[in-house]
């Protein structure tokens, strides 16, 4: 079975499809596995986890390289 490449769109649209549609919905529309789609957040660090409505994602402005409050490095 040959696996399909990830395009720099396909990137781009788990990133702006994530936190805001259900994980299987975005593997849907990508044409991939819910594996296949986790594996690839993961390893982007994007979280697939929905956000409650009026939640804002935590941000630490002092951070560098993208940090996340409370990230190790």
């Amino acid at each position: 079975m040959e696996r399909k490449r990830w395009t720099d769109d396909d990137v781009e649209k788990l990133k702006g499809m994530a936190q805001k549609y259900p994980a299987v919905s975005i593997a849907a529309d990508l044409g991939r596995g819910l594996s296949a789609t986790m594996v690839k957040a993961h390893e982007l660090r994007v979280s697939l986890r929905m956000r409650k409505k009026g939640d804002q994602p935590i941000v630490n402005p002092g951070a560098s390289n993208g940090q996340r409050q409370g990230a190790r490095r």
